[in-house]
Formats: structure tokens, C-alpha cells, sequence
């Protein structure tokens, strides 16, 4: 006899429409899902819900997107009624859940800038957060490391950044795959991108067996599991240099929340030392005292008491830069 997960609670979302530029010349519509108080379910409708004047917007990992992370809904119900509140925004990003294979960081940057700019002038919202899960937190730095230094845009400006769970995705695919598998997909990549043909997706059979089920650019492929790549923001191997020029960049401040349990860590790395490390190269008042490890919790943060945990500390890195 098999048994069944119970089904999730359902709960209240509101899907914003809104143009992007971002991956075309010609603006298409793109949506973002704010996150609601709960209400009692009955005939009549549900109360108008007011525009959010401060948002916190979430961004997850690869293969990820809206309503794929546990810990999401807790985290708004906790923010309703923060102080000042704040509503949660799940972003649809283009290479949200299987198209991670064909995206780019400075897409997902260039997507995002698109999302803020309409939190600010069609909802009129005060602050914006980003707040990453795993790859979303390459996400967050791509996009307060270099996107918005390169532009003069205050529409596209964000208040701060919450990286929650931040691996390496080059540590963790040697973690899980045979490395001569990895060698040997990243050599076909290096002469793919070579011969100009980085934006092709790699054959299946010259990818590691784990990835053999995903579609995948020599570009990104790359950018994932290559030293230096594009996505390689979190490596416990990066040298002073390449620190400072990541955490040395931010203007805006950053809390750094590491799973304790991080199956995608390898047991050898002091994770709580990295994130020491990470702090000691941002500017003074960058790096947030609220940063540390989520207890007991693994990676998506599964366990109750880790997402209370998190809520806290997210709903406190809030109040603080208010100050």
C-alpha cells in the first residue's frame, strides 16, 4: 500500500501582469505572484487587498519557481505583520523551473530590473528587497554587484539583499556527480563555446548522468561547474581577490543565511567561517549582525522551527535597514 503526502493549505495570491523588455526588443507580459493574508473561505469575495508599499521579492534556484519553496508562505505570513509590513513577491522568471539550462545570470538580472522598476511606478512601492534561495542568490549579487553599478536608473534601485542558502553549484555538482563525468562535459563545452556555439544546447550524452535529463547551453554549463564561471559567486576556493570584487561591491545591505544541515555542502567546509569571510570583505554596515546559520534545517529549509527562525531573522534585517 503506497501513502500520500497530505496536500499543502491553500492560500491567497494576487497575479501581477506587467510588461518586460528583458529578453526581446518588443515588451511582452510577464507576471510576479504577491502572496496575500489569509481570509475565511466563503461565498462572498475576498477583501480588496491594498498596494503593497514594501516588497520583498523572492527568487529561487535552479529548477524553482512560485509556490516551489516550502517556506515562502510562512515567510509572508510573518512579514504581514511586520513592522513596517512587507508583502512577498514570487518572481516568473524566464528560466524558472526546467529552464534554468538556458538562462544566464545577467538575464535573470536584466528580468528582475523589470519587476522592481514596476513594484516602484505602477504599485508605488517604497522599499524592494531581493531575497534569493540557492542560485537566486547568485541572482541577488549579479544584479547589486553589477547590474544596477552599471546603471543610473533609481527605478531599478533595490533596499537590500537576503541570500538564503547560497552553495556553490560547482562544489555541489562535484559533490553528486562523478568529476571525470564533469571534466569531461566541461572540455566539450570549453570547444562548443570555442566555435562560437555557446548558446547550443550541450548533447546528452556528453553531460554527467545526473544531467542528462536537463537542456543545457555550453554557455551555462560553463558558468555552472566551470571555475571562474559566470554563477561561481560562493566557492569556498576563491581567492581575496575575487572576494573583494564581489562583497567589496555592495551598497546596500546584505544578510547572509546558510542552511546548517546544507546537503549541497560538502561536510569539510566551515560554512559559518565562509560566511565570516564573505562579511570581513563588505563595506562598514554592508553585512547584516542578523546573518548565521538556519538551525537544523537543510537546504529548502523543510523544518518548522528553521522556518520560524528564518521568518524572525528576515523580519529583523527589514527593521534594521529602516534605521
Amino acid at each position: 500500500m503506497s501513502s500520500t503526502a497530505p496536500f499543502p493549505q491553500p492560500y491567497p495570491v494576487k497575479v501581477h501582469t506587467y510588461l518586460s523588455s528583458a529578453s526581446s526588443e518588443k515588451p511582452s507580459p510577464v507576471q510576479t505572484y504577491e502572496h496575500l493574508p489569509n481570509f475565511p473561505l466563503s461565498s462572498s469575495p475576498p477583501p480588496p487587498s491594498q498596494p503593497a508599499r514594501n516588497a520583498l521579492v523572492f527568487i529561487g534556484g535552479l529548477g524553482d519557481g512560485p509556490h516551489t519553496i516550502p517556506y515562502v508562505r510562512a515567510l509572508a505570513e510573518r512579514l504581514f505583520s511586520s513592522c513596517p509590513p512587507y508583502s512577498v513577491f514570487e518572481a516568473r522568471l524566464t528560466s524558472a523551473f526546467t529552464a534554468f539550462g538556458y538562462g544566464s545570470l545577467a538575464q535573470d538580472a536584466r528580468e528582475i530590473a523589470d519587476l522592481v522598476r514596476y513594484l516602484r511606478t505602477g504599485l508605488g512601492t517604497r522599499r524592494v528587497v531581493l531575497m534569493g534561495h540557492s542560485t537566486g542568490c547568485q541572482d541577488c549579487l549579479e544584479y547589486g554587484t553589477k547590474f544596477v553599478l552599471d546603471s543610473s536608473d533609481e527605478e531599478i534601485a533595490v533596499d537590500g539583499f537576503v541570500l538564503q542558502g547560497p552553495v556553490s553549484d560547482r562544489e555541489a555538482i562535484r559533490m553528486a556527480e562523478d568529476v571525470r563525468e564533469v571534466e569531461a562535459a566541461l572540455r566539450v563545452a570549453e570547444g562548443m563555446v570555442k566555435d562560437g556555439k555557446g548558446e547550443e544546447i550541450m548533447r546528452r550524452d556528453a553531460m554527467p548522468k545526473g544531467w542528462r535529463g536537463s537542456l543545457v547551453t555550453a554557455y551555462r554549463w560553463l558558468s555552472l561547474a566551470g571555475v571562474g564561471g559566470d554563477d561561481d559567486y560562493f566557492s569556498s576556493d576563491l581567492s581575496d581577490e575575487k572576494l573583494a570584487s564581489i562583497w567589496g561591491k555592495l551598497l546596500q545591505p546584505v544578510m547572509i543565511l546558510p542552511s546548517e544541515e546544507d546537503e549541497w555542502v560538502a561536510p569539510e567546509i566551515d560554512v559559518a567561517g565562509l560566511v565570516n569571510k564573505w562579511k570581513s570583505f563588505c563595506g562598514p554596515g554592508i553585512a547584516s549582525e542578523c546573518s548565521g546559520l538556519i538551525p537544523g534545517a537543510n537546504h529548502r529549509v523543510e523544518n518548522t522551527d528553521g522556518q520560524h527562525w528564518l521568518a524572525d531573522r528576515v523580519a529583523q534585517f527589514l527593521i534594521d535597514i529602516e534605521k
